[in-house]
């Protein structure tokens, strides 16, 4: 599912077979038209007037339904437990769109007394030891990367990627 905009062109209430529902005939997401149908009393559609902009999430299948402004939703999330992991975290709207707000604590530097002044150090986290069997396969891909920088210069940085797997997944069965 993703979300995509659409422009509203028309918003008509229909009578049908199934009851009154409304038909939202809207442009855009690289279509002409699109057809969405609801019922009279959807809440995500209040909202939604001719000639205006709104949010709609479109299924695999090609459907589209429009979903409702972040303002337009509840209350924020406050946890029932003061022992919940949330409970330390800043509100969160339900359904919001809002990017996820990060807690981590930053590393505080540190006094190091190795010489007879302290020296403030930053504490850098140790990398991680790389596997051989990894270290071989990355040694091969920066051989067939540079293969294919010698043997054909010039090409784009996307089409050199995929000479260079290529070649890598090539090499790889003649080697293992």
């Amino acid at each position: 599912m993703r979300l995509v905009q659409l422009r509203a062109k028309e918003i008509k209430p229909v009578n049908t077979k199934f009851g009154e529902r409304i038909l939202i005939v809207a442009s855009g997401d690289l279509k002409g038209e699109i057809k969405i149908w609801r019922p009279i009393d959807d809440p995500a559609i209040q909202n939604i007037r001719a000639n205006q902009f709104f949010t709609a999430a479109a299924d695999s299948q090609g459907k589209y339904s429009p979903i409702a402004d972040p303002e337009t939703n509840q209350d924020p999330y406050v946890p029932e437990s003061p022992y919940s992991p949330l409970a330390n975290m800043p509100p969160v709207r339900k359904m919001g769109f809002t990017a996820p707000v990060s807690i981590a604590p930053t590393p505080t530097p540190t006094l190091v007394s190795i010489v007879p002044t302290p020296t403030l150090v930053s504490i850098v986290p140790e990398t991680p030891k790389i596997h051989p069997h990894v270290q071989k396969l990355a040694e091969i891909m920066a051989q067939c990367v540079a293969a294919i920088r010698n043997e054909l210069p010039g090409l784009d940085a996307e089409i050199e990627q995929k000479y260079a797997t290529s070649l890598f997944i090539h090499a790889s069965r003649e080697i293992f």
